[in-house]
Formats: C-alpha cells, sequence, structure tokens
C-alpha cells in the first residue's frame, strides 16, 4: 500500500522519524545528482528488501561516506580561508548615534 505524501509526512512527524527523515533527505538528494544511476537504485532496493546490510558492504560504505566528508571539508578548508573572512576582532564597533531634538519648546 502506497502512502500519500501527507501520510508520510505526519511519519515523518513521530519523536523516533529520526533515522527515517535522514534517509529521506539522503535518498531527496541522491535522486536529483544524475550519477546516482539505475544501478545503485536498484542496490538500494536490494537492501531494502533484504532488509539486512551485509557487514563487508556497511563497512566499504562507511570508508566510502568518509572519502566524501572529508572532499567537504577540503572545499571549505579553500572557500573559507583565513584571509577571506577576517575575524570579528578586526570589524569596526558601530556606536549609536546620539539623536537630538530639534525645533519645537521642551516641556518645563
Amino acid at each position: 500500500m502506497a502512502l500519500s505524501a501527507q501520510e508520510m509526512i505526519l511519519t515523518l512527524r513521530a519523536p523516533n522519524a529520526h533515522w527515517l527523515a535522514a534517509l529521506v533527505n539522503a535518498l531527496d538528494e541522491a535522486l536529483i545528482d544524475p550519477e546516482f544511476g539505475a544501478q545503485q537504485r536498484q542496490m538500494v532496493a536490494q537492501l531494502l528488501t533484504a532488509g539486512i546490510v551485509p557487514a563487508s558492504v556497511a563497512h566499504a560504505a562507511e570508508v566510502r561516506f568518509s572519502q566524501f566528508e572529508q572532499s567537504f571539508d577540503e572545499l571549505r578548508g579553500d572557500v573559507c580561508a583565513a584571509d577571506a573572512f577576517p575575524s570579528n576582532a578586526n570589524r569596526p564597533v558601530s556606536t549609536r548615534p546620539k539623536l537630538t531634538l530639534v525645533g519645537g519648546n521642551a516641556a518645563a
């Protein structure tokens, strides 16, 4: 039985749906990526049908994901070089302007 989008949203609101949310987010990103092809989709379906991930496959996935994360760290390091974003200590401190009443009669 296929769930409607509303039923899926309600399921994701459950307090114990954190893993489901993580999987849905990862799947959403993967489905956008043109490199996530039919063979990889078939593998995901096979793993879901089997209901278990073999230990050797889990280990290989962990190693590959670690490399994937590292590529983002390296990219962030290139973009966030120290000279690209100066520290807050070097920023000028703004002061509040002094407001003065002009014209009119002051109450006595």
